[in-house]
């Protein structure tokens, strides 16, 4: 029963670093360890708190975050505004939530 188990530990262990081996030669093939950049944080309208660049939702408030590239437009005159705005800064007119 133990050189059993023993056999079948030694199988998978094998069968993980061929696994790790070929992940390895695979990257080098891609043009070695080039790391995919972070996304920008993204920081919470409400309360102002930095997020990691990928969150939907505020880790200190749960407000919903701003997408990246995400603006807000004046209905009336179409400015652009800031996120925070009630009122368009040009003509102003009430912003939409």
């Amino acid at each position: 029963m133990v050189d059993e188990l023993f056999e079948v530990f030694e199988e998978l262990f094998e069968r993980r670093s061929k696994k790790k081996k070929k992940e390895k030669e695979g990257k080098a093939g891609k043009g070695g360890n080039a790391a995919t950049p972070a996304a920008p944080p993204i920081f919470c309208v409400d309360c102002g708190t930095r997020n990691e660049g990928g969150a939907r939702f505020c880790m200190e408030c749960g407000a919903l975050l701003p997408s990246p590239g995400e603006e807000l437009r004046c209905l009336g005159c179409n400015a652009q505004l800031p996120l925070r705005a009630k009122f368009c800064p040009r003509c102003g007119a009430k912003a939409a939530v």
